[in-house]
C-alpha cells in the first residue's frame, strides 16, 4: 500500500498543477522551497511506483505525472480536490455542469455541447467552456485558465479535469 507525506503530497500536487512545464528536480525544489535532495528522494520513489516518469532531454532529466497509470490517475484527482473548499458556492445551482474549479474570483464550469449554463452568483465571474474549448485554451496556454489549475479548488468533477490534464499533457 502506497502512502505519501505531506512533502511527497506537494510534489505530486505540484506535478499535476504545472503540466504545462518542462520540470527538473531544481525547478521543483525552488518552487516549492524544499531541498533538491528531498526532491530527488521523492521523485525516486514516486517514479519506483510508477506515479511519475522521468524523461531525459538533452542534459536535463524532466519529470511529469504518468498518466498511463491508475494509481498516478487517481492520485491527480485527490490532488485537485485536496484544496477542497467549495467558496460559499451553492452547488445545486451548478448541477448542469460536468465539472467546476474556482479561484479567487474565478468559476471555470465545465459543459457539454448541448448545455447552456445560466448561472449568476454574486462577486464571482463564471467562465463556462466545453471540454475542446478548455483543451484548446490549455494548449495556448491562456494564462486565466492555467492560473485557475493552478491554484483552483476542484468543486467537482475531478475526473473530468484529470482526463483533459491527460490530453494536454502529452502536447507539452
Amino acid at each position: 500500500m502506497l502512502s505519501l507525506s505531506d512533502n511527497e503530497f506537494s510534489v505530486l500536487n505540484f506535478l499535476v498543477r504545472n503540466f504545462t512545464e518542462k520540470l527538473t528536480i531544481r525547478n521543483i525544489a525552488q518552487r516549492l522551497k524544499f531541498s533538491p535532495a528531498g526532491v530527488f528522494n521523492i521523485l525516486k520513489k514516486l517514479e519506483k511506483n510508477h506515479i511519475v516518469v522521468g524523461e531525459k532531454l538533452g542534459t536535463g532529466l524532466f519529470y511529469s505525472i504518468n498518466f498511463e497509470s491508475r494509481i498516478a490517475g487517481h492520485l491527480a484527482a485527490i490532488v485537485l480536490l485536496y484544496s477542497g473548499e467549495n467558496h460559499g458556492i451553492d452547488m445545486g445551482k451548478l448541477k448542469q455542469a460536468n465539472a467546476a474549479i474556482a479561484y479567487k474570483k474565478d468559476l471555470l464550469l465545465l459543459i457539454d455541447n448541448v448545455t447552456t449554463i445560466d448561472v449568476q452568483i454574486s462577486d464571482l465571474k463564471i467562465i463556462a467552456k466545453t471540454e475542446d474549448e478548455l483543451i484548446e485554451l490549455l494548449r495556448r496556454k491562456d494564462p486565466e485558465v492555467l492560473e485557475l489549475l493552478k491554484n483552483g479548488a476542484v468543486l467537482f468533477g475531478e475526473d473530468k479535469f484529470v482526463q483533459i490534464i491527460k490530453k494536454c499533457a502529452a502536447r507539452f
